[in-house]
């Protein structure tokens, strides 16, 4: 019997798009079939580097009964309405982080796969990073411990120019906190392995005169009493003003040793027996995140299974964020009890 080739269409063809077309070819079982996009500029740049139709109107690709899984690269904003919509045409659905803006979002798009019998599966690239997979193997062994806590500091130039206007504005889900927040609360779950219980927290804007986020530090606890701190910045746009981390820097101390995880492409563990305290870099393999995430989402689909994101751990993730605004808010702890 042959094998089942699941056709791939992607509903918005902006940045990350690129990704999941590549993914599209590259993992195996699936092709990519077709693509929306409301630009015309992209609309034909898309078309011309991926070689297949690209349509004005989403509800060509959800209506193709060639497509079987579909891939939202939208701004945050859509991810609901078009998510819902995709499920109820009996779309297997790939959507980019966060799953939604809010908690009651993200309700109704789990609601409405589950209704239709769908998988929704949440791009959450963290847990799929070779340097991630390794240190969280390398807790779970007990190699270096049970943790203690971690820190995670991500800085980095906001680029308010070539940002779409819609990241500039909070309720479209703009900002650097919905953005690169939601990879640091999933990193720092996936690799704690526990979820967050209670937020204190700054989400502000200090650089830029937008109607979005630019500033974010978060101390979050987790239900065995661990804990993590987060620091993020979009600083301003001009020469000297900060040095980027492209992935930052996660700093995880054990009971037995300590790993440190540097752009979100290497992985370095403390020296066993060394007093002095010296790094050696643990090797592991690069991975397309996003090949790797829809051979996952084939994989649910094929064996009838959860998804490897559950939809669980991605609501989680945007409590999380939206707990840690309303802190911010308050100036208060706020606790999470999903």
């Amino acid at each position: 019997m042959a094998e089942r080739i699941f056709g791939i269409g992607i509903i918005g063809a902006g940045r990350i798009s690129g990704a999941h077309a590549r993914a599209a070819g590259e993992a195996g079982s699936t092709r990519l079939v077709m693509a929306s996009e409301v630009d015309d500029k992209r609309a034909h740049e898309f078309e011309a580097k991926w070689h297949v139709p690209v349509v004005s109107d989403y509800l060509e690709v959800l209506n193709n009964p060639e497509v079987d899984i579909v891939s939202l690269t939208l701004p945050h904003w859509l991810h609901e309405p078009i998510g819902i919509a995709a499920a109820q045409a009996g779309k297997h659905i790939f959507v980019e982080k966060p799953m939604a803006d809010s908690i009651d979002e993200c309700d109704r798009m789990i609601a409405a796969a589950r209704a239709n019998g769908v998988k929704l599966f949440t791009g959450h690239t963290e847990q799929f990073l070779a340097p991630n997979v390794k240190a969280r193997q390398m807790i779970a062994s007990g190699e270096v411990g049970l943790p203690v806590l971690a820190t995670d500091c991500w800085y980095k130039a906001f680029g308010v120019a070539a940002r779409p206007p819609w990241f500039l504005d909070r309720s479209k889900g703009g900002g650097m906190w919905l953005m690169n927040g939601a990879h640091m609360i999933d990193r720092l779950t996936y690799l704690m392995g526990d979820r967050v219980v209670s937020v204190k927290a700054m989400v502000q804007t200090r650089f830029h005169a937008i109607q979005a986020d630019d500033t974010a530090l978060a101390y979050l606890e987790f239900a065995n009493g661990t804990g993590a701190t987060i620091a993020h910045t979009g600083y301003k746009d001009h020469a000297g003003a900060g040095v980027d981390q492209p992935g930052g820097e996660i700093v995880i101390t054990c009971t037995e040793a300590q790993l440190k995880i540097v752009d979100r492409n290497r992985l370095f563990r403390s020296v066993p027996g060394d007093r002095g305290g010296a790094w050696e870099e643990v090797v592991v393999d690069r991975v397309d995140t996003t090949t790797a995430e829809l051979r996952a989402l084939v994989s649910n689909i094929v064996n009838n299974e959860p998804e490897t994101v559950s939809v669980e751990q991605a609501r989680h993730i945007v409590d999380v964020m939206t707990a840690c605004e309303m802190s911010s808010q308050t100036g208060r702890e706020v606790r999470i009890n999903d």
